[in-house]
């Protein structure tokens, strides 16, 4: 029992901490007495259990996606450092294409089971600090896939060879004087 009030008393106190940096969990605490830790878990359980229930599902899990990150997004414009900035820019990167192919893929995302549940555990996953999941997503995946779709357009736009006069007034269509006498006789 011990080593479960252990457990409990180390997460608690992370919890708190990060929960004390959000003004609306701490009004929530000094509002109701309540420890605003669980608040949190209280509003974390009754969204998952919608989700999971799939009561508003797509609206919850975009909210959650949305906005957390567009506060901490917020916060770390405020903020000095540029490591988190980078951070919630690729978050922004991975979000913004993971609703672009889940609009073409929602007819089969449709029969996927739990697919709100997954979604919203992977939204979580790619914007938590401790994962850094979007960055991960973004050097494995998408970054190589940029340079390669970059390399081609570089490669497709090189101009091509300067064609020669042979072949220019070959290619080239006959004077407007001639057009207008051929549309005459027909």
């Amino acid at each position: 029992m011990e080593q479960a009030r252990q457990v409990h008393d180390k997460y608690f106190e992370q919890a708190d901490r990060a929960l004390s940096c959000i003004p609306l969990a701490r009004t929530f605490e000094a509002k109701t007495g309540v420890p605003k830790v669980y608040g949190g878990v209280g509003v974390a359980t009754l969204v998952f259990s919608l989700v999971f229930f799939n009561i508003g599902a797509p609206l919850l899990v975009n909210l959650t996606g949305f906005g957390y990150a567009a506060y901490a997004s917020f916060e770390a414009i405020e903020s000095p450092g540029k490591e988190d900035d980078v951070q919630w820019l690729t978050y922004w990167v991975v979000y913004g294409l993971c609703n672009v192919v889940e609009y073409f893929t929602g007819m089969v995302t449709y029969w996927i089971p739990f697919y709100y549940v997954f979604k919203l555990g992977f939204l979580v996953w790619l914007m938590m600090p401790a994962t850094r999941g979007a960055e991960r997503l973004y050097v494995s995946t998408i970054k190589p896939i940029a340079a390669h779709v970059k390399t081609m357009a570089k490669n497709s736009a090189t101009p091509a060879a300067p064609a020669t006069s042979s072949s220019a007034s070959a290619a080239a269509p006959p004077p407007r004087s001639q057009q207008a006498n051929s549309v005459k006789t027909d």
